[in-house]
């Protein structure tokens, strides 16, 4: 529900506006810094040159309203698409303690916002139980213990907490490929399945592709020499008939998904082929 949602925001910046007032040195906030203009450099050429399309990323309100124009009537997926590789240009959001960084450096870059920080889910995230204890003891509700009155403290414990977040971000990505690998080994002698996928970036020797029914990223690799433009970010292969085929990022492809044993950890990795518009197996 995106009214509840607003309230939440509401309440993460109000929580972080009081306790920073009351706790300058060791308020527990949350900070995502603005992107290098860099980093979006090659998602702008891409989107250009495959679509004709360009994204503002001169604020994050700017980027917003761009990538809600980033849309192909043909095919819904193509914004979630966009979007994704959007996020993957931007900086990773962190915990920190007030004291320790500059003030000008506190905003939150995806959620525009000056000051924020995590209160809503304690059930979920202990660094919404810091704050919790960092409101009550605001509030004069209860008295905040004596070892989060020191800053070295709040920033050894908010290193652990940032360490443990980026640990669970990985274990949920790679949790996706390990229960596509299940589901698809529970099949049997039918261990494999056929899926659209988009391409998402072209090599000299393959692409990669993303398979947005099961949030799921693969590679896709060919043997044999092909034509790789790196410049119009495509790829031209031996297609049907002595006939060439170009595929270029934002393409739409079926892929063939299975499990192998991978060699180094005797574990099922999934493996993808491309099966159109041309079949990769033999190439």
């Amino acid at each position: 529900n995106s009214l509840v949602e607003e309230f939440m925001l509401l309440a993460n910046i109000s929580v972080a506006a009081k306790i920073q007032e009351t706790f300058p040195q060791i308020a527990v906030l949350r900070r995502h810094l603005p992107p290098p203009k860099t980093s979006f450099e090659k998602l702008q050429e891409v989107l250009l040159k495959r679509r004709g399309m360009t994204l503002d990323v001169s604020s994050s309100g700017n980027l917003a309203a761009s990538l809600d124009k980033c849309i192909d009537p043909k095919e819904p997926a193509f914004n979630t698409l966009v979007r994704i590789m959007a996020t993957r240009c931007m900086l990773p959001a962190e915990y920190f303690c007030s004291g320790s960084v500059p003030r000008d450096t506190f905003g939150h870059y995806g959620l525009a916002s000056h000051i924020y920080t995590h209160f809503t889910s304690p059930i979920r995230r202990y660094a919404d139980v810091l704050a919790h204890r960092q409101l009550a003891a605001s509030i004069g509700y209860t008295p905040l213990h004596p070892s989060l009155h020191s800053k070295p403290h709040v920033e050894q414990v908010l290193d652990v907490v940032n360490r443990r977040h980026r640990m669970a971000q990985m274990a949920g990505r790679a949790s996706i490929e390990f229960y596509v690998g299940l589901a698809l080994k529970a099949r049997g002698a039918k261990a494999e399945v056929t899926e659209e996928a988009f391409v998402i970036r072209t090599f000299r020797n393959g692409l990669a592709v993303f398979v947005s029914k099961f949030g799921l990223e693969g590679l896709v690799t060919f043997k044999k020499d092909i034509k790789f433009d790196a410049e119009n970010f495509t790829i031209t292969v031996p297609g049907p008939k002595g006939k060439e085929v170009t595929i270029g990022v934002f393409d739409k492809v079926t892929v063939n998904i299975t499990v192998e044993k991978d060699k180094n950890t005797q574990r099922g990795k999934v493996k993808m082929h491309l099966v159109k518009p041309v079949q990769s197996v033999n190439m």
